[in-house]
């Protein structure tokens, strides 16, 4: 084995632990807190058209607007009287 061999092994492993760093860094850093006063109570709930999961939300985010997914797909809104 020659010098560049050696080099080049350095080089792949020196990207190898730099990609697994940024990764693990990524990994660990928790998602933002969420506010008090952007939570509300409700009483909705949701029904998984593909698997018929239903789901029942008592609390809810004010900011975010969609629908909570199950089966890759958004629930639909179930009405009940």
């Amino acid at each position: 084995m020659g010098a560049l061999d050696y080099v080049i092994a350095i080089l792949i492993g020196v990207v190898i632990w730099r990609v697994s760093m940024s990764l693990i860094r990524m990994l660990s850093t928790p998602p933002p807190a969420v506010d008090p006063s952007d939570v509300v109570p409700v009483s909705q709930a949701f029904k998984c058209t593909i698997c018929g999961t239903e789901v029942t939300m008592t609390v809810r985010n004010v900011t975010e607007e969609a629908a909570p997914k199950h089966c890759r797909e958004e629930m639909v809104a179930v009405w009940r009287p």
